[in-house]
């Protein structure tokens, strides 16, 4: 829900008029007239898995779920997964296209050859984090605005980081690949499965996602260490440091 609403506010930033013309060269991708946009969105196919869950909003078959939004205030809004090649759909929308969203497990890459092409072009988003995708300088040499939606990301790595501790502390995998190949040696994966409590767990930085894994890591009664170039605040290192 996160990249649906902060593509949302991204896209209404740069379809909305401004009151005043910005200074900034780089901003001037934010602010432009009212009328009709040209907005395409690359995402990948879910097929049927597009309808099993209403959140799912980052495929081509639920487009972010801006799409009413966006025509009920007449804008053109393009969905494709096709984005590769001279002849994909995604290339035949480049030279008159404002806007192009795009994910980075299906991402449409930006090129200085592209850019050139597209002489519309104002904002290039990525619905969720990076920008590798994109030729950065080209996009700044021709005042494009490049965007994403930081930190929509932050509790899934958290938690993501959080499962994979988890199966190395409890050597799982040896035990799943057992399961699933019909063995059972019990001894082969318990002489090195231990439990979390009582270890000693560090994370070097302790940013966003380091402070969300730390605060999930304390139910579990670890010794609970942190690195990072800037100390947290007293009261919050309080409640993230666990067993001491």
């Amino acid at each position: 829900m996160a990249m649906k609403s902060a593509a949302a506010s991204a896209v209404r930033a740069f379809t909305s008029s401004a009151n005043s013309a910005p200074s900034s060269v780089l901003a001037r991708g934010l602010h432009a007239s009212p009328d009709s946009k040209k907005i395409v969105g690359v995402f990948y196919k879910a097929n049927e898995y597009a309808s099993m869950n209403p959140n799912f909003v980052g495929c081509v078959e639920n487009a972010l779920g801006i799409r009413e939004w966006l025509e009920s205030n007449g804008h053109q809004y393009i969905v494709t997964s096709d984005k590769e090649g001279p002849d994909c759909e995604l290339e035949k929308h480049i030279p008159d296209l404002h806007v192009l969203i795009t994910t980075p497990f299906h991402p449409a890459y930006v090129t200085a050859e592209r850019i050139k092409k597209a002489k519309n072009l104002k904002l290039l988003l990525t619905a969720g984090i990076g920008s590798d995708h994109i030729d950065l300088k080209a996009a700044a040499d021709a005042g494009l605005t490049v965007a994403e939606v930081t930190g929509s990301n932050v509790v899934s790595v958290a938690e993501d980081e959080l499962m994979r501790i988890l199966i190395l502390v409890r050597n799982f995998l040896p035990g799943y690949h057992q399961v699933i190949n019909g063995d059972w040696n019990i001894a082969a994966v318990s002489h090195r499965a231990y439990d979390l409590e009582g270890k000693t767990v560090g994370t070097v930085g302790a940013g966003r996602i380091g402070r969300l894994l730390l605060q999930r890591l304390k139910p579990f009664n670890c010794n609970l260490l942190y690195h990072d170039r800037v100390k947290m605040d007293p009261e919050l290192e309080s409640q993230n440091r666990g067993k001491v």
